[in-house]
C-alpha cells in the first residue's frame, strides 16, 4: 500500500544554513576566475552597489549581456566544484531525516535559481524558491524577475507555494540563519535557527526556539 505524502514540509535556507558561505559570492568569484567578468567590470559593479546600497540584493548587472545557456552551464560547474563540497554534513543528515518522515522538502533561498537548481536535484527537493533572473532573447539583462526571496517576500513566496500544493505551514519546520528570516520564522509551526546571526540568536533564546549548528 502506498504511504500518503505528508502535508508537512521542511523548509531549508541555503546560505549560512546548509552551507557556511554566500553561494552567489562564490559564483561571482568563479566567473572572475573563468574570465567571464573582467576586473574592471567587477570594480564597476562594486561601485554601483556602494552608490545604491538598497539595491544590493536585486542588482545582478554583472550578468548583463551574458548568454543564458553559458551562465547556466557555468553555474552548474560552480555548484559541482565550489558549493557541493561545502554542504554541511549535519544539514544534509537533517534534511534526510525529514525525507524519511515523508515531509516535503523546500529549498528557499535568495541565491540565484540557476545556481541552486543543481542543489535541488542533488537533494531531491520537491520545490526550489530562489531568485529568478530576467532574460531578453537568449541573454540575461542584469535584473531579477519577480520578487526577491528575502524578508517578507520570502514568506509570501512560500505561502503561495503552500496554498498551491497543500502544505500546512502550521505543522511544518523551517531552518534559517538571519534576522531577515523573521517573517518566515514567525509564521511557521516549528522554527529552527541555524548558525544564527547575533540578533536572531537573541530572539531565538527569548522565544525558546531550537538553536543548532550545521
Amino acid at each position: 500500500m502506498m504511504v500518503p505524502v505528508s502535508d508537512k514540509a521542511a523548509i531549508f535556507d541555503v546560505d549560512r544554513t546548509l552551507i557556511g558561505v554566500p553561494t552567489e559570492r562564490l559564483f561571482f568569484g568563479f566567473l572572475i576566475w573563468r574570465k567571464k567578468i573582467a576586473w574592471r567590470q567587477a570594480t564597476r559593479y562594486f561601485q554601483q552597489l556602494i552608490g545604491n546600497w538598497e539595491d544590493r540584493y536585486t542588482n545582478k548587472s554583472y550578468l548583463q549581456g551574458l548568454a543564458v545557456r553559458e551562465v547556466d552551464s557555468l553555474a552548474d560547474d560552480c555548484y559541482r566544484s565550489l558549493i557541493r563540497p561545502r554542504l554541511s554534513p549535519k544539514g544534509l543528515t537533517c534534511l534526510k531525516d525529514h525525507r524519511r518522515q515523508r515531509h516535503r522538502i523546500v529549498v528557499l533561498t535568495g541565491s540565484l535559481e540557476c545556481l541552486m537548481a543543481p542543489l535541488q536535484r542533488d537533494l531531491d527537493a520537491d520545490w526550489l524558491i530562489a531568485t529568478k533572473l530576467e532574460t531578453a532573447g537568449e541573454c540575461y539583462t542584469g535584473r531579477i524577475s519577480g520578487a526577491h526571496p528575502r524578508g517578507k517576500h520570502k514568506l509570501e513566496l512560500l505561502q503561495d507555494l503552500a496554498r498551491r500544493n497543500g502544505i500546512d505551514l502550521s505543522v511544518s519546520t523551517a531552518y534559517a540563519d538571519h534576522s531577515s528570516d523573521l517573517p518566515l520564522l514567525l509564521h511557521i509551526g516549528r522554527p529552527v535557527v541555524v548558525n544564527p546571526s547575533f540578533r536572531l540568536l537573541v530572539l531565538a533564546r527569548q522565544r525558546r526556539w531550537p538553536i543548532c549548528r550545521f
